[in-house]
């Protein structure tokens, strides 16, 4: 199974390239979906804990020096508002 960053990572890629997004909820509900979740082992919820990975894995992202697709996560989901969550 794919590390779950490299799972978002390839997600924010694919959104960001066609110039689709996700929102939070969603993310967190495609999440559970495919079985990831936190690092205590509870589901997403789409709140602070799923803002906080977005975060987490942009910086991740950054660090394996991969600045294109931490801008791809962090453009491709958002907000209620429609606004980038990291």
């Amino acid at each position: 199974m794919v590390e779950k960053r490299e799972y978002v990572k390839r997600l924010g890629v694919f959104l960001h390239q066609n110039g689709t997004t996700m929102s939070i909820t969603e993310l967190a509900d495609h999440l559970k979906r495919n079985h990831f979740k936190t690092d205590s082992g509870a589901d997403y919820e789409g709140g602070r804990g799923t803002y906080g990975f977005i975060s987490t894995t942009y910086d991740w992202l950054v660090a394996q020096g991969q600045q294109a697709e931490a801008d791809s996560v962090a453009k491709a989901f958002t907000k209620p508002d429609g606004s980038y969550a990291y």
